[in-house]
């Protein structure tokens, strides 16, 4: 390129650019584009009254009073064992029992007898069963023995009762005996013996027997 034709080139350039900046300058500015509106969020619906008869509806009723908690010490308290009726038919199954209980003395009961060996039986069947074997104390008495005892019985007459031999032995008087000792349900049976001393120079002594006969009314 010779230096005529860089010249026309170079006008030519320039004449394009003062068009072009002729044209941006007639293009009108842009219209100013109006502020959105800002979001408008609905308004809350006014309260809604209730009724003052719906109100009371939906109010919960009284509750129930809640009741007092047990009292531990009233739980813990035995109770009284209700009495067996008599036409119970599971009366006879029951365990009923007395109580026999021995005081040795001697001269008319003025004085006890220590050191007395007291033999308690019963005979079932013919055959006769060892109960007890004491000895008595200083008081002349011995620990009360609990035994059977048959069910109460409403004939007054003629009451049940289980009958107990007992046997009181000791050294310097005769030996006594006692049959037929009737025990009551529920009833302490208190038997006495007064010993008799041995005539002196007796070793050997004899029985001496009682019998219990109990009288009907």
């Amino acid at each position: 390129m010779n230096r005529q034709e860089f010249e026309d080139a170079a006008r030519r350039y320039r004449e394009e650019m003062f068009r072009m900046y002729a044209a941006r300058q007639l293009d009108p500015p842009p219209k100013p584009q109006p502020p959105h509106p800002a979001a408008q969020h609905p308004a809350p619906p006014p309260p809604r009254s209730i009724p003052a008869a719906a109100v009371q509806e939906q109010l919960p009723q009284d509750a129930p009073p809640v009741p007092d908690p047990p009292d531990p010490a009233a739980e813990s308290a035995p109770q009284p064992m209700p009495a067996p009726s008599p036409d119970d038919g599971s009366l006879g199954k029951r365990p009923y029992t007395g109580i026999i209980t021995v005081h040795v003395t001697t001269g008319l009961g003025a004085m006890p007898v220590p050191g007395a060996s007291v033999m308690i039986t019963r005979e079932i069947d013919r055959e006769t069963h060892l109960i007890s074997i004491q000895t008595t104390d200083q008081s002349g008495l011995i620990r009360p023995v609990t035994v059977p005892a048959p069910p109460p019985s409403e004939d007054q007459r003629d009451p049940a009762c289980f009958r107990y031999g007992i046997s009181v032995e000791a050294e310097g008087y005769y030996r006594e005996h006692s049959t037929d000792v009737p025990v009551f349900p529920g009833i302490t049976s208190m038997q006495n013996f007064d010993l008799i001393p041995l005539p002196a120079g007796i070793t050997d002594s004899g029985d001496i027997t009682y019998y219990n006969d109990m009288q009907q009314f």
